[in-house]
């Protein structure tokens, strides 16, 4: 562990970003107890409070458990939160990134087509507009590279605003996680966007014309395809 400079609001989540990225890649087992307290904060340099505060985090996303006499050990990967951004983006050096990838198409396969769906039958003109808006930024030829990303990713954060379920509102977040990985790794594998922008211009047009079926279908479309890109 490196020592820490100095003491400042966003400490706890970065030394807890530090543990949990160590966990992911296996520096630290599954099992294995944490040095103790004193020993921690001799090499972080920081108070017992912001070390507290960030094995709290630790413990809260499902990586760590303290046990009284056992002292505060590392937990297997099915306790993790996986479902939030934060613990996603700890295990962005993973060694298993296509494996990583692979799962976050299956959860996207399995929930952007209902989205679609329900952008369709429940969107208002203005959620449709937003879709339309962030469709036409990723066309534009004169849109750089992150702007195209950034955009791309609008345009599938829309569709579940549209949706107006607020149980799919917080997948969302995963949903972006997952395009930040896959898209990159599209763009880079087919050259840009022009393989996938009819495919999106046609989930834009179900989803104005509220046709639930065909917004479905095409978003299967998309990421399968998209899919089939990346790992075939």
């Amino acid at each position: 562990m490196k020592p820490i400079a100095r003491e400042d609001r966003g400490l706890p989540a970065r030394i807890a970003g530090d543990i949990g990225r160590r966990i992911t890649l296996g520096d630290l087992k599954v099992g294995e107890t944490l040095p103790r307290e004193a020993d921690m904060l001799a090499a972080l340099g920081v108070s017992r409070t912001t070390l507290r505060e960030a094995l709290k985090i630790l413990s809260t996303k499902g990586f760590i458990e303290a046990k009284p006499r056992l002292g505060t050990r590392v937990r297997a990967a099915e306790h993790w939160n996986t479902l939030d951004p934060v613990v996603l983006s700890w295990q962005g050096d993973a060694e298993d990134q296509d494996a990583l990838a692979e799962e976050l198409f299956e959860i996207r396969l399995s929930i952007e087509p209902l989205a679609a769906r329900l952008a369709a039958r429940r969107g208002s003109a203005a959620h449709h507009a937003a879709i339309r808006a962030a469709f036409q930024r990723m066309a534009e030829e004169q849109t750089g590279i992150d702007a195209a990303i950034e955009a791309d990713i609008d345009f599938h954060l829309q569709i579940f605003q549209a949706a107006r379920n607020r149980f799919l509102l917080p997948v969302s977040s995963v949903i972006r996680a997952a395009l930040s990985i896959s898209i990159p790794k599209t763009m880079a594998a087919s050259g840009g966007f022009g393989q996938s922008l009819a495919q999106h211009r046609a989930i834009v047009e179900a989803i104005e014309q509220r046709d639930e079926e065909a917004a479905f279908a095409a978003a299967t479309t998309l990421i399968a395809s998209t899919y089939k890109r990346n790992f075939s």
